[in-house]
């Protein structure tokens, strides 16, 4: 989990592919935990919104292979964050969720891509 919360960090903010690739991976892992969890409902607005912000991201400079590998080594963590907030009650995976949820949902008001999720 050091790695996601270091993805989360003001650090991060100098990281072009930050948060565009970051919330792309963190609504994968919400698809992936919802497909196995007996908690939440798969629902294709998530995977949609993935790509979506991934759109920002490959605008925003990004090259395929750089985004592509920075979510394949966020999904999986987004995905434990959501079984500790969910299923295991962990105070600081809820405070990361809640954080990447504000991050992103700022984020999406200000590109054409996001701007009409919900």
């Amino acid at each position: 989990m050091t790695a996601l919360i270091g993805v989360a960090s003001g650090a991060a903010a100098k990281d072009p592919l930050y948060p565009a690739a970051q919330c792309s991976a963190f609504w994968l892992g919400y698809a992936d935990y919802a497909k196995v969890s007996a908690y939440l409902d798969p629902d294709p607005s998530d995977t949609e919104a993935a790509a979506a912000f991934r759109s920002v991201a490959r605008r925003q400079g990004g090259t395929d292979a750089e985004i592509d590998d920075f979510i394949a080594e966020q999904r999986p963590l987004m995905v434990l964050m959501m079984e500790g907030y969910i299923y295991g009650g962990d105070r600081q995976s809820r405070e990361m969720f809640e954080r990447l949820t504000g991050i992103c949902q700022d984020f999406a008001k200000r590109h054409p891509e996001t701007r009409d999720l919900k």
